[in-house]
């Protein structure tokens, strides 16, 4: 039977095993689980009720994350988007007007755009189109977006909306305990102890709950409710002119979004192959956009793949029993509430700040050509500013393109990579 699992994820071939495949599920797990309680706060405000939403988000992800698994056999988990969640309930029905039925109707036509051009070459095309260091670009962009929000929820960095405010204090309570984590995973990496992601999370969380810190969440009992938003998308609104905009905004930051974190998670890992692609992308891009459709049909805003599959990767994750592993842990939220509240989200964010900072191509930097440095500081910069990995990647392809027009090397510029940065403008305007 593990012999049959190995070789249907290619556990062994990856350089990884059964108990670390765990772990870091169990890790990438832990780092996510806020969007459980954070994603019904937000999308309510919608109209939609709390109870449906939560439904909806434990449903669609663990759909959605099993297929990222089994399928696609990626170690991704894969759940509602936070950057999705606020333009649906604060932009598409509090300042548009639509109603929550039509906003999930946008979601739904969303998603359906981008599982169909998920299937054609033109998405691998992109990919590939973008030079390579521009790729390590997006892997350190994903490392500062980790980190980023390790420090806004650590209370480290002020936050108002989007952008930074300035920095809190640094003997917080909760600044205590990033210290604490990240002390905790620096020296079990330095000492290789396998699942020393893990354990600082755990250490990270005696350390809060000994400082007083804790967090309580009441798991939402089975009611008729739960399955109020269940299928009752409006998918008529793609007949409404004035919803073609939001519907290209939530394709345009999904379908690059997606990109970005493909790239940038499996940036310098073993999941790609020698010749630095990612085997069965395009399966996995199917799987991004279908959980969007998933997302719509069970109730709740597009269905992302999360960055923080990057603690599991950086635990040494490395197939599709992780996505498996995660997957399983969400369909079980309800009963292990309980559990959930023995580690606050700030017992994660030693460990999200340490694989942010390995996320960082230090290796590739020495290679880079001025014009590299500068679209990748540029990517960095924004990514800090706006706290959006899609205004981060404009960023650094429209200065990589800009540059290489000034220096009279135009010719050496792909299409596709000249298309993006035009599409990528046209969201930021549309937004």
């Amino acid at each position: 039977m593990l012999q049959k699992l190995d070789n249907f994820f290619g556990i062994t071939k990856l350089g990884s095993n059964f108990r670390i495949e765990l772990l870091a599920g169990l890790s990438t797990f832990l780092s996510l689980s806020y969007i459980f309680v954070v994603n019904p706060a937000i999308l309510s405000a919608a109209g939609i009720s709390t109870s449906a939403i939560f439904f909806a988000t434990i449903v669609g992800s663990v759909i959605t994350t099993l297929l990222m698994g089994l399928w696609a056999r990626l170690p991704f988990a894969v759940a509602p988007g936070l950057e999705m969640n606020a333009y649906v309930a604060y932009v598409v029905v509090g300042v548009l007007g639509f109603t929550w039925q039509g906003a999930l109707g946008a979601v739904f036509w969303s998603g359906v755009l981008t599982v169909i051009l998920s299937f054609t070459p033109l998405r691998i095309n992109i990919i590939k189109a973008i030079p390579d260091k521009l790729k390590s670009g997006l892997a350190a962009t994903v490392g500062v977006f980790l980190i980023l929000i390790a420090l806004k929820v650590s209370g480290i960095l002020v936050y108002e909306g989007i952008q930074v405010k300035g920095i809190g204090s640094l003997a917080s309570n909760e600044a205590i305990v990033f210290f604490a984590g990240l002390i905790i995973v620096a020296i079990l990496k330095y000492f290789k102890v396998r699942g020393s992601v893990m354990l600082s999370i755990i250490g990270a969380a005696v350390v809060a709950h000994f400082i007083g810190i804790t967090q309580a969440f009441e798991p939402i009992k089975l009611s008729k409710d739960m399955f109020a938003a269940t299928f009752a998308l409006d998918w008529r609104i793609i007949f409404d002119p004035k919803i073609w905009s939001v519907i290209i905004v939530l394709f345009i930051l999904d379908f690059y979004g997606s990109i970005a974190k493909f790239i940038g998670l499996t940036k310098n890992t073993s999941v790609i192959d020698s010749e630095g692609n990612l085997p069965r992308m395009k399966e996995g891009l199917v799987v991004d956009g279908a959980g969007t459709v998933i997302g719509a049909a069970t109730g709740t805003s597009n269905l992302i793949t999360y960055v923080e599959s990057a603690v599991g990767i950086g635990e040494g994750g490395r197939t599709g029993l992780v996505a498996v592993v995660v997957a399983i842990l969400m369909s079980l939220f309800i009963f292990i509430t309980p559990l959930i509240n023995l580690i606050p989200v700030v017992a994660t964010t030693g460990a999200l700040f340490f694989v942010g900072a390995m996320l960082f191509p230090w290796k590739d930097i020495k290679n880079y050509l001025w014009i590299d440095t500068i679209a990748v500081l540029v990517m960095i910069a924004v990514t800090i500013w706006t706290f959006g990995l899609d205004k981060a990647m404009f960023a650094g392809f429209a200065s990589f393109v800009v540059l290489f027009i000034l220096t009279g090397k135009w010719k050496q510029l792909n299409p596709y990579l000249i298309g993006s940065t035009l599409i990528l403008l046209l969201s930021i305007w549309l937004s």
